[in-house]
């Protein structure tokens, strides 16, 4: 073989392997994780779908206090139920409501929301971007750009951990950066496996200024409250030829001027149900 042949040959490698190294834009992205969950006509059947299982919830920072439940997640269409139920005397019910366009966050104790619910209450664009419960929903963000106007920005990868059956494994993941069209003051950030494109994790994270004292010192001694909401997406199955998560987990850290709280909801879904003739009521808000 000349060295023509050879220098031509390896020209043409470089340039293979150089097209297949090219960076994908979150578009792109989005549309082969859209690819990842089902195909286009088998997700285009689904109006609604209802996810059972059961949750433990915990607080971090009180030597493992909390107590075990059932929870649900229904949607149809842009329509969204979340329930926790637990037998806690405090904390015995968790329901939050998006009916399309209102939202209802039930009280879990004297006419007080949880932390959670109170996260949510007052980040409610959580809840109508569609962003909440991730691709458990059929409202999930990632699928309805075009309707929302949301803004979608790539900054790089990141390795994230992820749980596999009981055990944990680094994936490495594209950090998508997710701005609603009316912007909004909570940084939302989706991960998205790079190597199967699967909804690993969505975070959501908002800073708020220390107010000022009233001298220079106490000013100076002030600190920012910050307040973290994470959302865990992991195990995907094949369910009525979608891909779904059976386990899901939010953590909550709110980290104020005196005190650090933090929370976790961990999920596993035992049963998928889907078309369902589901209650009229199930995402009443009135």
């Amino acid at each position: 073989m000349s060295w023509k042949i050879i220098i031509l040959v390896s020209a043409f490698l470089l340039s293979v392997s150089g097209i297949a190294a090219q960076k994908l834009t979150a578009d792109e992205i989005v549309k082969k994780h859209i690819e990842a969950i089902g195909k286009s006509d088998e997700i285009a059947k689904i109006n609604n779908q209802t996810a059972f299982g059961n949750v433990s919830f915990t607080i971090l920072r009180a030597g493992g206090v909390g107590g075990d439940g059932k929870i649900v997640i229904s949607s149809e269409a842009r329509k969204f139920l979340l329930g926790m139920s637990f037998q806690i005397p405090n904390y015995r019910l968790e329901t939050i409501v998006f009916d399309g366009k209102d939202y209802k966050i039930s009280y879990v104790m004297n006419n007080a929301r949880s932390q959670l619910g109170n996260y949510i209450f007052r980040y409610s664009e959580i809840l109508k971007e569609g962003l909440l419960g991730g691709v458990l929903s059929t409202g999930w963000a990632l699928r309805r750009l075009s309707e929302t106007g949301a803004k979608i920005r790539l900054d790089g990868t990141k390795k994230i951990k992820s749980e596999t059956g009981d055990s944990e494994t680094e994936r490495d993941a594209y950090l998508i950066n997710y701005v609603p069209r009316s912007g909004s003051d909570t940084e939302v950030r989706i991960f998205i496996d790079k190597e199967n494109f699967q909804h690993l994790r969505t975070e959501y994270r908002r800073i708020i200024s220390a107010l000022q004292g009233a001298t220079p010192d106490a000013s100076a001694s002030r600190r920012e409250r910050r307040e973290i909401l994470i959302e865990d997406f992991s195990n995907f199955k094949r369910v009525n030829n979608l891909n779904l998560p059976q386990r899901y987990k939010i953590y909550l850290m709110i980290e104020g001027q005196s005190q650090t709280l933090e929370y976790e909801w961990k999920a596993v879904f035992s049963n998928f149900y889907f078309n369902q003739q589901l209650d009229p009521d199930s995402f009443k808000v009135k």
